[in-house]
């Protein structure tokens, strides 16, 4: 049976490659994509969600988030146009009338099956869902796999990624609602790197989720690639968003260390920070609160890509 997904975007390149995964699988029905702010303002995460939507031809529903963070005012990675590197028409289909939080409860009502969130974006949305229907999460959610924080160190600031970095406080929420997450962080983004050698193995798949794959990847290497060549040899970049999805499928094929979760949200200097602490004992001996959160450290690099070679070459 296939595995119920809704993904949380905050829709630009890396974003992208992970729709096109769960759309590309067999073993994955997309319920709907929620849009956020983050890389990008919402209008333009909405705007390339539903174009990429419509250029892979789904009838996937996709729904208006939060365009500001739950208590603080407005961050965005870059306030610069920024459209996916495929070759997509404007969009023509619109927003559902309901605001993600809404609509992911709809689903979760509607489905007969627990439903699997992916949050790839500040997790403003995941939080209000929360906030507003406690019972209902934990009734119908699945999993939760969430692209975001690290073990121990930032991208959007020395101890902060760019996700927890735009709303520390829905991170907050998130961790310390009791629930069972995966999550795929720097520390396992930074194994995960695809190079100039692995995206060709994608360039003659002839279905439009391989395509959109290819490209968005393609560029980002040719574009980015030379900060990693000195580490690995030849032009890469990083994965980030698809990760939480590949293990969705496969999760055998990363290691990873339980931990209990903190989101630092009133020091100023390390607002955003993700504490992983994976002591016996915990924080404060806090040794009564289960570890619930798997935090991902590694991945078998070589199977990752066997694994995206053949969904996007079984995609319909």
């Amino acid at each position: 049976m296939a595995i119920k997904v809704i993904y949380d975007c905050d829709t630009g390149g890396d974003d992208a490659t992970a729709i096109s995964i769960g759309v590309a699988s067999k073993d994955i029905e997309v319920l709907g994509v929620t849009t956020n702010f983050g890389n990008l303002a919402l209008r333009q995460t909405l705007r390339n969600t539903l174009e990429l939507i419509d250029y892979l031809e789904k009838d996937i529903p996709v729904a208006k988030g939060s365009e500001v963070p739950l208590v603080r005012d407005l961050w965005v990675g870059s306030e610069a146009e920024r459209r996916l590197p495929i070759d997509i028409d404007k969009a023509h289909s619109e927003p559902v009338d309901l605001p993600a939080w809404e609509f992911i409860a709809d689903q979760l009502r509607k489905s007969d099956t627990k439903v699997t969130l992916i949050p790839l974006a500040p997790l403003t949305n995941i939080a209000k869902l929360m906030i507003f229907e406690p019972d209902l999460v934990r009734e119908k959610v699945g999993g939760i796999f969430i692209m975001g924080g690290s073990k121990g160190w930032g991208n959007e600031s020395p101890s902060a990624e760019l996700n927890f970095y735009a709303d520390p406080e829905a991170a907050r929420v998130v961790f310390s609602f009791g629930m069972p997450i995966v999550l795929a962080g720097l520390d396992v983004c930074e194994k995960a790197y695809i190079t100039a050698s692995d995206v060709e193995r994608f360039k003659d798949i002839d279905t439009k989720p391989a395509k959109v794959f290819y490209n968005i990847c393609e560029r980002g290497v040719r574009e980015y690639g030379s900060h990693m060549q000195n580490l690995v040899g030849e032009p890469a970049i990083q994965m980030y968003d698809s990760l939480p999805v590949v293990y969705a499928l496969h999760p055998e094929i990363f290691e990873y260390v339980d931990a209990k979760v903190y989101i630092e949200t009133d020091s100023g200097l390390c607002d955003g920070m993700s504490i992983c602490d994976t002591r016996p004992a915990g924080f404060h001996n806090s040794g009564d609160i289960p570890k619930l959160t798997k935090v991902l450290l590694n991945v078998d690099r070589e199977k990752y890509f066997d694994i995206l070679e053949k969904v996007f070459k079984e995609a319909e």
